[in-house]
């Protein structure tokens, strides 16, 4: 990544944006006729019940659910390559970060509307919202179904924040670059703006956006965790052979993070061929992915052999009886399939060769989906099928209502995803331009006094333009050594050493996340109690007042109200409210160039101007 400049990094990007060829529009008319075919069959479905499914007694659940919790698992794994890789500083998450929070955000859009379409009357969701109704039909939040709504419900309001947010950078770029194309009023450039938020890559916004990135990071981490935790407790919490496990909050995280890691290959490995992205997602990517993968997988296959052990050990003939029926009766086919694709074939990146062809990637990539889904298949209607009482054993089989409505899950999220790889950066170019800043930049050391981050538009001042961000810092620190103390700088990347060398306080943006994370505590708290007070209802043997399973809602509100927080904290201290860029601003700033504002006194001008031009300064303009 070394060898490309600022510039080739932003063109190779927002190249990839511009115009589709034929084969884009058939990829869409292709995916949007297989979405209509499955509202059809759905349309079907609602009119005659849900008799032309394969469910029935004792299989109340099966593909629709195992739709559900396949498509959550497959958002898991954006937030772990967003959120927990840039906590742990892992280089190789930048070029793939983009890519994968869309595919979180398309993967949870698709994951909601299994819960509806599983539903059947779906003009009755609405009984599942907490407010006041003259019924009195309150949420039970001591149910891990409800848990599953404000989970999914906070993971892809965060995600999608988290994702905006990244973008604000890019989409800076994009705006500039549609403007000086297209004019300032052209629809393009009109939309990026309004998206872009007034974005000018001033210093002063660099600031308060690392430290509230940082803190969506911190947010999101945690979260991830939780999700796929609060699905598997949905079976975790039965008392069902196969379900009644506490084995299944990791097992499912782990097998979450395997497939969602194996998608971000399988939408990668063409994206990158078809956009020409290959100087940017390189090799190395893919193949610390597919290093992870044999992590993940490892993990899998440690939870296969953990729950067999555990169904042994504990002596309950129900669970043993259970497992034994499971991989050696009517459904072992795909019980082995799960082994197959999930633990061995992917064991086959401990070959280097394997893991740096795409053939192998790809195809190893799609198998592992597959088996995922077969696993969460196997997983679902397995323990339905075969409980307590034999005279309550049953079979199951899916009908083409079914494999109709399945087939159009997957052309409703990679419908999505086609639209986003030409309407928006699928590669973060501002983080992949830091590895560029870094490389020139040496310490420059620290002001003596603190800078004012604001320039006095009524007074003169002097801008210098660079073309190295190590000639910012080393210009910024003459002046402020001069005696000149108030200046803005501008820039296409968060430079690190900024505030140490400009003495910057520490942004006020953590104070506002932390009221909003404590709020959110409360009211999690307060919403689950205040609701169970309602009716004062036992349930499951358990008080209306229950402590414990209000803790989730408790910690859902407050990664949700936190983040929100952190939004609002973010906007208005660094001043996105304002939709239009600062005064000064170059639209080079957004791509290339580096730009250092400083104010002065009247006649201090020229005194100014001698100061910076040996730091190497392209341009210097004087604005009276």
């Amino acid at each position: 990544m070394s060898d490309l400049s600022y510039r080739a990094i932003n063109d190779d990007v927002l190249n990839a944006m511009g115009r589709p060829r034929a084969s884009f529009y058939f990829a869409l008319a292709f995916l949007g006729a297989l979405i209509g075919w499955a509202a059809l069959c759905w349309t079907y479905q609602t009119q005659l019940g849900m008799g032309v499914t394969g469910l029935n007694r004792p299989v109340g659940w099966a593909v629709y659910i195992t739709n559900f919790v396949f498509w959550v698992g497959i958002a898991h794994s954006g937030t772990l390559i967003s959120a927990i890789l840039y906590l742990l500083r892992a280089n190789w998450r930048d070029a793939v970060s983009r890519s994968a929070e869309a595919m979180t955000i398309f993967a949870v859009m698709t994951a909601g509307l299994f819960p509806l379409i599983h539903l059947g009357r779906l003009w009755v969701f609405y009984y599942i919202i907490p407010y006041p109704s003259q019924r009195e039909i309150w949420p039970n939040f001591v149910s891990p179904l409800v848990w599953d709504v404000c989970a999914v419900g906070t993971y892809f309001t965060v995600s999608l924040i988290f994702w905006s947010v990244g973008m604000i950078p890019d989409l800076a770029a994009a705006r500039d670059r549609y403007e000086s194309e297209l004019g300032p009023e052209h629809f393009k450039t009109r939309f990026y703006r309004a998206l872009s938020l007034g974005w000018s890559g001033a210093g002063s916004q660099w600031h308060h956006y690392g430290r509230s990135y940082l803190f969506f990071a911190a947010l999101a981490t945690p979260l991830v965790v939780s999700v796929h935790s609060v699905v598997s407790w949905d079976f975790a919490m039965s008392l069902l052979p196969g379900w009644h496990s506490a084995i299944f909050p990791p097992y499912f995280v782990a097998g979450a993070i395997h497939s969602g890691l194996a998608m971000v290959l399988t939408l990668l490995i063409p994206m990158r061929k078809l956009l020409n992205l290959e100087r940017l997602i390189q090799m190395y990517h893919f193949e610390m992915l597919a290093k992870t993968l044999i992590l993940t997988g490892s993990i899998v296959g440690y939870s296969y052999g953990v729950e067999a052990f555990i169904s042994w050990y504990s002596g309950d003939i129900f669970e043993w009886q259970f497992f034994k029926w499971r991989v050696g009766g009517p459904a072992a086919w795909l019980y082995w399939l799960c082994v197959v694709c999930n633990v061995l074939v992917p064991a086959l990146f401990v070959i280097p060769k394997m893991r740096r062809t795409i053939a192998s990637l790809f195809v190893i990539s799609l198998l592992v989906n597959v088996g995922m889904w077969s696993e969460r298949l196997m997983l679902i209607f397995t323990s339905l099928a075969h409980d307590f009482l034999p005279h309550n054993w049953g079979h199951y089989w899916p009908t083409w209502v079914e494999a109709s409505i399945t087939l159009g899950s997957f052309g409703f999220f990679f419908f999505f995803f086609v639209c986003f790889t030409k309407g928006l950066p699928t590669v973060p170019l501002s983080e992949l331009k830091e590895k560029v800043a870094d490389e020139e930049i040496t310490s420059t050391g620290s002001c003596d006094t603190r800078v004012k981050a604001s320039v006095d538009p009524g007074k003169p001042s002097v801008l210098a333009i660079f073309s190295n961000a190590g000639r910012l810092l080393e210009a910024a620190k003459v002046a402020c050594d001069a005696g000149f103390q108030q200046m803005e700088t501008f820039s296409p990347v968060k430079l690190e050493k900024l505030p140490a060398v400009l003495k910057q306080p520490k942004s006020p943006v953590r104070l506002i996340t932390l009221i909003g994370a404590v709020s959110g505590l409360i009211g999690g708290f307060w919403l689950a109690g205040g609701t169970a007070n309602v009716n004062n209802l036992i349930v499951g043997g358990k008080p209306p007042i229950s402590f414990i399973p209000f803790c989730v809602i408790a910690f859902e509100g407050t990664i949700l109200i936190g983040s929100l927080a952190n939004l609002f904290g973010l906007i208005v201290l660094a001043r996105l409210y304002r939709r239009r860029t600062v005064a000064y601003y170059d639209p080079r700033f957004s791509r290339d160039k580096f730009g250092l504002l400083v104010g002065c006194e009247p006649g201090q001008e020229s005194r100014l101007r001698e100061l910076l031009k040996p730091t190497d300064a392209e341009e210097i303009h004087v604005h009276q």
